[in-house]
């Protein structure tokens, strides 16, 4: 449960994304590369070409990319992780503030 304002509001399960195809390839795409992935109405796909780059530590040639994203309900244990996260970003935000207030306090208290 978050707290918000004077309520408490439960956070649900969220739609998260999950990749399901990921290639790349030396080719242009052609239907035959993605005809056989059981697409569904709202999947995300991203075909492109990346420009090659040379550089003295880091390059690659131009190839093509694909990846079809799909989102999905959370998993369990990702909804545990992000309340966890939520709830500690919460105590820590609550901690900065406390610690800004008393900065803030002795600041000011002699004026």
């Amino acid at each position: 449960m978050l707290e918000v304002g004077l309520k408490k509001m439960d956070m649900g399960k969220i739609n998260v994304e999950k990749q399901i195809f990921y290639k790349h390839k030396d080719s242009p795409w052609t239907w035959k590369d993605i005809k056989d992935i059981p697409f569904q109405d709202d999947d995300i796909i991203n075909l492109n070409y990346v420009e090659s780059h040379y550089s003295e530590n880091n390059s690659w040639d131009g190839h093509y990319h694909g990846e079809i994203i799909r989102m999905v309900k959370e998993t369990d244990q990702q909804y545990e992780r992000r309340i966890a996260k939520t709830e500690a970003d919460k105590a820590r935000s609550k901690k900065n503030r406390y610690e800004n207030y008393l900065n803030l306090k002795k600041e000011f208290e002699n004026e």
